[in-house]
């Protein structure tokens, strides 16, 4: 008698990955297929009709949550179970989530026999998620954090808003200003914002209040720090202005919704249906390329809590990589010269790298200090001597080594 091999599958932006879990030996007892991208994932779930979905959290093109909750919102897809993995264990997008529906949450690494125990347990009705992951406790160890020898330096680039969090006010602000994100983006006639921190404030004063074309404002993703200036931007209370809203897609509420909630009465006196501008509010994903004239921007996930993008902006010949919130490397607190022998390490941000590879300028945030980084790891931040390791050259050495057949 012929056994019914259960149908699955496997969705994630790393094909060695893939291959490797193919070529298994447990891969044998299942009817597995595989997608590299968000689209193709949508389209083999169609044709394919998977009974478990196991999706990597931030599948190229089109992000885990976002075909969780496809699948979720599906009457025909009402029994499909859905894994998420990870290589970011940051307790938000673990809740977010299980919240959406995920029967479990993977950590990644993940060995090829852990991830078919999780299989197997999950045909036999036994898998439940476990509690969410915490912060790691980091023993005292002589030379265990990296201190980076301090550099001073005369260049730096200015820009209408730096901060995180929150703004700030004082004399000890001076040098790099008190405001959350802003930054103007400039070709001849062409202009792009991106962020609305309240740096834009500032921004809006000096700008028309109408254009002969549309201003569009990118968002990294919606945290306060980034909005906080849109209600003071002068140019959207004119009438004949237009201005275009660019944000990548939220896991349970839209743009649109975030700025009616944002702008309710109760919290400013202009409600977003009173704003006398046209406001279009535009979807942005990670792979994409939006061009503003002769300004191309394209897009990457960023390890961040929530949805949120980094971007590389092609201006006049030049690339800029602009990288406002991101954990690059996380977890990871020794010196930059040593990450090239954790193979482990590397294989979750090799796209990353490669994304950013060959800029003129790179802009990347880093908050902590290494000292500070060891008590506020999976909050989303770099330290500065992780940042400073994606400025190295020796990226493209490092890149070509990455290798891993775990998940």
């Amino acid at each position: 008698m012929k056994i019914k091999k259960h149908r699955i599958l496997i969705a994630d932006g790393c094909k060695e990955t893939l291959r490797a879990i193919k070529s298994s030996k447990e891969a044998k007892n299942y009817l597995l297929e595989t997608a590299s991208s968000g689209k193709e994932c949508l389209t083999k779930i169609q044709k394919f009709q998977p009974e478990l979905i196991i999706v990597d959290f931030v599948l190229p093109g089109i992000h885990g949550i976002e075909i969780l909750k496809d699948v979720r919102e599906a009457p025909l897809l009402k029994k499909t179970g859905v894994i998420i993995t990870s290589f970011h264990s940051m307790v938000q997008n673990y809740h977010v989530a299980i919240k959406m529906g995920a029967n479990y949450y993977i950590e990644k690494p993940c060995s090829l026999k852990k991830l078919f125990t999780h299989i197997n347990s999950f045909f036999k009705g036994t898998l439940h998620p476990e509690p969410s992951p915490e912060n790691k406790e980091h023993k005292e160890e002589k030379d265990f954090t990296y201190v980076p020898i301090k550099h001073s330096h005369a260049c730096y680039l200015k820009f209408w808003g730096t901060r995180g969090s929150n703004p700030v006010s004082g004399p000890e602000y001076i040098r790099f200003g008190g405001n959350t994100c802003c930054l103007e983006v400039r070709h001849g006639d062409d202009l792009v914002i991106i962020d609305a921190g309240t740096g834009i404030r500032t921004l809006g004063g000096i700008l028309k209040e109408t254009s002969d074309k549309p201003y569009h404002i990118l968002f990294s993703h919606t945290h306060w720090d980034h909005l906080l200036g849109f209600p003071f931007f002068r140019p959207i209370y004119h009438p004949n202005s237009e201005i275009h809203l660019w944000a990548p897609v939220g896991f349970d509420r839209t743009t649109k919704e975030l700025f009616s909630d944002m702008l309710a009465y109760a919290y400013f006196p202009v409600a977003l249906q009173d704003i006398k501008s046209k406001i279009v509010f535009e979807d942005l994903r990670d792979s994409e390329k939006v061009s503003f004239g002769k300004i191309d921007i394209y897009t990457h996930y960023a390890f961040h809590p929530g949805s949120t993008l980094s971007f590389k902006i092609h201006i006049a010949g030049k690339v800029i990589g602009y990288v406002t919130d991101n954990e690059f490397l996380m977890g990871y607190h020794k010196s930059p010269k040593n990450i090239a022998k954790d193979k482990d390490l590397l294989t979750a941000y090799k796209p990353f790298i490669d994304f950013f590879k060959g800029c003129d300028i790179m802009i990347h945030e880093a908050q902590y200090t290494p000292e500070e980084y060891k008590n506020r790891e999976g909050w989303g931040h770099s330290s500065v001597s992780n940042a400073s390791f994606l400025m190295t050259i020796q990226t493209r050495t490092f890149c070509k080594k990455v290798s891993s057949t775990s998940m």
